[in-house]
């Protein structure tokens, strides 16, 4: 954080995480798993987007900020899936869309009205918790200073105590130990159930219903030009990283070993937690545009399958809300045939549909093609963007195509998708590289430094570039336009090296302490006041690097 803070102005998040806001509007902070005692990721999330090129332009700039700040402590970053351990993260998405229309709307809202009485009482049994946490450092402290006149046993009453050792000639700070934080952990966890349980069934009866069921079979799809492919503990290979660990289509993201294609956790949050300290949080749910946040995803370093996997994502959402995508093809087991899918580098694994016909990916995303050409023709003032995409669409399933259909490797996929362009280096390691040797390559594609292995290949001019220079390094400064990002990154860069402290988050600015502090909310600046059909209109950006 020091080290990015000298490269750039940076605020204090005001956020459950630790970490801060940049100057260009985005976040970086420590997705801390605290009973791993201290261990976590490092998190990046872009600032908000207005359209799939912006959004690549941040997730480059920000890859580069992180990749210095790094170099300077002596260590790399790896911006993937998951580890060598088979460990799961991973990068998420996430769009501004239409949560629900007419009936499911008045249900949601009818729903979330029947829901307050319930998340009342959740948060005054999580403020109970709160204060025998509190209870807990109160008597910890009244034992511990008698500690200090006492020789003898003092050492192991304090890693009981603090979770720590004292170390003679050094202060131990009072935290949390790893035994309480798993406590309070499990305690929140049965406290909160049952208001988990009535959301999800909320959710899941009305959250963004016909976008998601006219979007499985396009996601599941998409990893044949968007999966950064992965050599698993058994030594195959896989086109995507994070795809063959989805186990559901709807969850909250990690909160009973689920890992979703729609995370619906920062809805659960915001009931459970965000509305206690922040009331109107509550209320902003009542909105009929949310956030709709994307699970199945890869951490792309290929600019090309970044941009497709982000425009054609914008492209079929636009559509469907358009009302083009009426009848879609109907998976029969969606979760098997994405693991299918992603299991076969061939690309010629056949889905079972629930009408009895069989169909290959490269078909499902020739349909869903179709369908967002056909959609455009009938628009007026189409972005000149929304063509492009759907011309570098067409020309990577035909290269697909070409590949499936058991050619050469097309010179245009390597350095463009990710899956073939590690596929490509690995098979440069010979037929007797062994596991480890195999697995490092996969791993070192990813590194954010000079060293890592795609960046030689971009290094090479191996791998084309679709963002200018220019626009990385003024991303890396200035936050985009037209966009709650644009007064974020204002008042950091105008206040953060002020007297007075300032503290951000995605809602709002905060300059001062306490009852004199004033806050400035975001969301009236960058918003977009009527419905559009825009493929730059409503897109909203995050990645996890690690």
């Amino acid at each position: 954080m020091a080290a990015l803070h000298r490269r750039v102005p940076t605020v204090p998040a005001k956020h459950f995480k630790e970490g801060v806001f940049t100057a260009n509007g985005g976040a970086v902070w420590f997705e801390a798993e605290r009973p791993a005692a201290g261990g976590g990721l490092i998190e990046g999330a872009t600032p908000e987007c207005r359209g799939p090129r912006e959004a690549v332009t941040y997730q480059r700039a920000q890859d580069r900020l992180l990749a210095e700040s790094a170099a300077e402590r002596g260590f790399q970053l790896i911006k993937n899936d998951r580890d060598a351990c088979d460990n799961i993260y991973g990068a998420q998405e996430n769009y501004e869309a239409t949560i629900a229309s007419g009936v499911l709307l008045f249900l949601w809202r009818l729903g979330l009205v029947c829901l307050f009485p319930l998340a009342l009482v959740t948060w005054l049994g999580i403020a109970a918790c709160v204060l025998g946490t509190l209870s807990y450092f109160l008597v910890a402290a009244i034992i511990y200073l008698p500690l200090k006149l006492i020789a003898g046993s003092r050492e192991s009453v304090a890693l009981f105590l603090f979770g720590s050792d004292l170390v003679e000639g050094r202060e131990t700070c009072i935290h949390v130990p790893v035994w309480l934080e798993s406590s309070r952990q499990l305690v929140t966890r049965i406290l909160t159930a049952p208001l988990a349980l009535a959301l999800y069934g909320l959710l899941q009866v009305t959250a963004f219903r016909e976008a998601r069921q006219r979007l499985v079979p396009f996601l599941i799809s998409r990893p044949i030009f968007a999966g950064a492919g992965m050599v698993d503990a058994d030594g195959k290979f896989h086109i995507a990283d994070k795809a063959p660990a989805i186990n559901c289509i709807v969850g909250y993201g990690g909160m009973v070993g689920d890992r979703p294609i729609f995370s619906m956790g920062h809805f659960f949050k915001a009931v459970y937690a965000d509305s206690w300290f922040a009331p109107r949080e509550y209320f902003e749910l009542f909105s009929q545009q949310q956030r709709l946040q994307i699970g199945l995803g890869d951490s792309n370093m290929c600019e090309t399958a970044e941009y497709l996997r982000i425009s054609t994502t914008l492209l079929v959402l636009d559509a469907i809300e358009a009302g083009m995508f009426q009848v879609t093809p109907a998976v029969r087991r969606p979760i098997q045939a994405l693991h299918a899918v992603c299991g076969d580098e061939s690309l010629t694994q056949e889905i079972s549909l629930r009408d009895g016909q069989a169909v290959t990916a490269l078909q499902l995303q020739r349909y869903y093609f179709a369908g967002c050409r056909a959609f455009l023709k009938q628009q007026t003032n189409v972005p000149a963007e929304a063509w492009d995409v759907l011309q570098l669409w067409n020309q990577t399933l035909d290269h697909l195509e070409q590949l499936a259909a058991g050619t050469e490797v097309p010179d245009a996929l390597v350095g463009s998708v990710d899956w073939v362009t590690k596929k490509y280096l690995l098979d440069q390691a010979g037929a007797n590289a062994n596991w480890a040797e195999r697995k490092k390559i996969d791993l070192r594609y990813h590194e954010l430094s000079e060293d890592g292995y795609f960046a030689m290949l971009q290094a090479a001019g191996l791998a084309p570039r679709l963002i200018e220079e220019e626009a990385i390094e003024r991303a890396t400064r200035l936050a985009p336009p037209n966009s709650p990002a644009t007064m974020r990154g204002h008042y950091i860069r105008e206040f953060a090296h002020g007297d007075e402290p300032v503290r951000a988050n995605w809602k709002a600015i905060v300059i001062g302490q306490r009852w004199g502090a004033k806050t400035i909310r975001l969301a009236k600046y960058g918003r977009t006041r009527r419905r559009t059909r825009s493929i730059a209109a409503r897109f909203i950006r995050r990645g996890k690097i690690v």
